[in-house]
């Protein structure tokens, strides 16, 4: 029996249980049996409990019921605690000037250039309402990552309504005065709208001091010490800067002559191992940064390279804490098909053949290729199949090596310039150089290229189809404006990412559209119908930055892009995509191609990217990026919290969403070659293996994805998840939020 209760002050207070009824009966909202949940809370709390714990019983209460009607009730527990602990209750709000004007006095909230009259226009159009019908998953993943608070005490500061319109303003301020403020009123509504999903890098800092919103960077360096540690020296900035770290390391192997053979080199793990200490010297929000190493399948370490993570290995020559990408192209998939053998040798041998390797030119590739396998050098024969049937096993046991078609990658592309690896989660898909030392740098005019882009997600489903040229334009304009406010930790940095203007915008939330259209990933129809959808996306994305060009101007690099000649993602696709669909295209690109023409291009220099959205798909209540669910209730943990994410309408849609792990890989794949159609970068695409009753993971159902993939065009494989047992969608399912160097490219 509960006769007293304390509150956050610590005053003791007679226990109310009519208080605790109105309470919960506003919170139900006429939706749920509130008097069971009240009982259950009572049950749980005890004599000279906190009202906190009070609060949290009500709430776990709620979110035990695993239904939406009961998230719904916990949200608005939940947003009451946010605005008790922010303002002092619901009714205590404070305008916009007013908040604004004491964030700002704190150094939460950046001082910008807005009128009293402005803020005040700014002020009548908050919707403070709008968070009343958040569900509990959204408030919660708000509260815990994104809402500005103070870390040490865990005291919420602001409100959902006040961060997204801190947003709006921060990346609006310097638009022309007589449109700004229609933009920010725009942005604003597609941000609370939850219809513009944003990387967390922005949901954190943008409106504050901190302009730190890099999402991923990707970077190469060069056979030389001076290269070398700079590369090292890009890990550990671009990971205080927020930004997920993609490494490629164009160095000679274990072995190989130094200084004329006075020194032998130790081979690429100490190189490794700098890395993983550059990424894990400093904390992003809760966590160290992340990095995926690259390495090439003509290496001859690659044996040594593919079990870096795995447990047996012995401690020397292991190094778990960052994860790996095989860097492979059509001729050695091709001898893998075959059973053939296939060479190693060194880049110090035949830096020629590595610099094919990364082209588009096959036939090149090829007779250098065999030329090298004529030649008396340096070099060791092994069976291709072996090489694969290790990447692929490994990357099944510890889910953290990943594939990247190299070739394809530079073939379906709008860059003119050397792609030689994706990122930290395998999505994008940018030129690099190597520096020449630390001095090239820090200059203004570098040799060298940090690959660097800026990453958000359109959650369709929930935007219509006539607004998603409007909704399209606002994502490109809102990451342009964030390419020229972000802070560089170099100037080169600055220089070609704002030269390049590089953009990555996702998809997010197919798997409920899916559903809510009633279609399957794996039926012909659902296959055309996913094409509509990636080809709407991209065309819209292209004239948004069409736009943006007459607006802005064209990408001051545009010319070592092949849009000035009209390139578009429609004439360098893999065809044999179109053998899986039937979709006729159903927008006009010829026009848009002589458009962009007579342009001279566009404001960015790519323009589409699929990334995975683990933290801020709990943010938007959504199903994550193009991915398939998992499970119709998942429970997402990361390092500070879970939360229960449930597919989006389940009661009315769960029979009509496919389950990740019921769905043939190849339907899979074939989805994300239809994506990729349209994709001018990446697309993190994850594959899943139901293993049922195997004992053993069968060794020919991976080399038949893994070939199937690069005939597809598909550029790159993420995460191999793997599952024991039959997976029942009744059943919760935890997973982790893996994140991205801080939630970075994973938005």
């Amino acid at each position: 029996m509960i006769r007293y209760i304390v509150k956050s002050s610590g005053e003791r207070e007679d226990f109310d249980a009519d208080k605790l009824n109105k309470w919960a009966e506003f919170a139900a909202h006429y939706e749920v049996d509130w008097s069971t949940i009240v009982l259950e809370a009572y049950r749980k709390c005890y004599d000279g409990c906190t009202t906190l714990e009070l609060h949290k019983a009500m709430i776990d209460a709620c979110v035990e019921r695993e239904d939406h009607n009961h998230l719904k009730m916990a949200g608005r527990f939940l947003i009451g605690s946010i605005y008790k602990e922010a303002f002092g209750g619901f009714r205590k709000i404070p305008s916009l000037t007013v908040f604004y004007s004491h964030m700002m006095r704190l150094g939460h909230w950046e001082r910008m250039d807005y009128s009293e009259e402005e803020l005040v226009d700014l002020d009548r159009i908050i919707d403070h309402s709008i968070d009343i019908n958040y569900n509990y998953t959204t408030l919660r993943q708000m509260k815990d990552k994104y809402l500005i608070q103070n870390r040490v005490t865990g005291h919420c500061l602001e409100s959902p309504q006040f961060m997204f319109m801190g947003m709006a303003m921060q990346n609006m301020q310097n638009q022309p005065k007589e449109r700004r403020m229609d933009d920010i009123k725009k942005l604003y509504r597609y941000l609370n709208e939850l219809k513009i999903n944003t990387p967390t890098p922005m949901l954190i800092n943008m409106r504050t001091p901190h302009k730190g919103y890099a999402s991923c960077c990707v970077y190469t360096t060069a056979d030389n010490v001076d290269s070398l540690s700079t590369g090292d020296h890009i890990a550990y900035m671009m990971t205080c800067a927020s930004a997920g770290i993609g490494a490629h390391l164009l160095t000679r192997s274990k072995g190989d002559p130094v200084k004329q053979g006075r020194v032998i080199h130790q081979g690429k793990l100490p190189y490794y191992r700098m890395i993983q200490s550059a990424v894990h010297a400093n904390m992003q929000s809760s966590r160290g940064g992340s990095a995926t190493v690259y390495y090439n399948v003509l290496d001859p370490e690659i044996f040594d390279l593919l079990v870096l993570k795995n447990p047996t290995t012995v401690t020397q020559k292991r190094i778990r804490d960052i994860d790996y990408a095989l860097l492979s192209n059509r001729l050695f998939v091709e001898k893998v098909a075959k059973n053939e053998d296939w060479m190693l040798i060194s880049y110090q041998v035949a830096p020629d053949l590595y610099d094919a390797f990364y082209a588009n030119d096959y036939d090149l590739f090829k007779r250098l290729y065999d030329g090298y396998v004529a030649k008396d050098c340096k070099k060791q024969i092994v069976k291709a199949r072996d090489i694969a049937v290790k990447a692929l096993t490994e990357s099944a046991e510890t889910g953290r090596i990943y594939m990247t078609y190299i070739d394809e990658m530079n073939r379906h592309t709008p860059f003119k310039d050397t792609i030689y690896s994706s990122n930290l989660c395998l999505e994008i898909a940018l030129p690099t150089k190597p520096f020449r030392d630390i001095q090239d740098l820090y200059s203004e005019n570098p040799e060298g290229e940090i690959g660097l882009c800026s990453l958000a997600s359109i959650v369709v489903g929930r935007v219509e189809a006539d607004e998603y040229e409007d909704v399209a334009y606002y994502t490109a304009l809102m990451i342009d404006n964030v390419i020229e406010l972000m802070e560089y930790p170099f100037p080169s940095l600055k220089t070609t990412a704002q030269a390049r203007r590089s953009i990555g915008v996702g998809i997010t939330n197919l798997a409920h559209e899916m559903a809510r259209k009633k279609l399957s990933y794996a039926s012909h129809e659902g296959k055309n119908y996913i094409h509509q959808i990636a080809e709407r996306h991209s065309y819209w994305l292209h004239r948004a930055s069409l736009r943006l060009a007459k607006e802005k101007g064209n990408a001051s690099w545009i010319n070592k892009t092949k849009y000035p000649e009209g390139w578009l993602p429609v004439d360098s696709y893999c065809k044999a995509v179109d053998e899986v669909h039937s979709q006729a295209l159903l927008f006009d690109w010829e026009a848009l191609r002589a458009e962009i023409k007579a342009q001279g291009g566009i404001r960015h220099s790519v323009l589409e990217a699929m990334m995975p959205v683990e933290s801020s798909s709990q943010l938007t209540n959504t199903t994550n990026g193009v991915y398939p669910i998992r499970n119709l209730r998942v429970m997402k943990t990361s390092s500070n919290n879970k939360n229960l994410l449930l597919a989006p309408d389940l009661e009315e849609l769960g029979p009509f969403y496919d389950i990740a792990w019921h769905l043939d890989s190849k339907d899979l794949i074939d989805m994300y070659a239809i994506i990729q159609k349209f994709t001018g970068q990446a697309i993190s695409a994850d594959l899943y293996l139901n293993l049922k009753d195997e004992a053993n993971i069968s060794t020919s159902k991976l080399l038949k994805d893994y070939i199937y993939m690069m005939k597809m065009g598909c550029k790159t494989r993420y995460y191999l998840n793997s599952a024991s047992g039959i997976i029942h969608e009744s059943f919760v399912e935890t997973v982790e939020d893996k994140g991205c160097a801080g939630g970075a490219c994973t938005l």
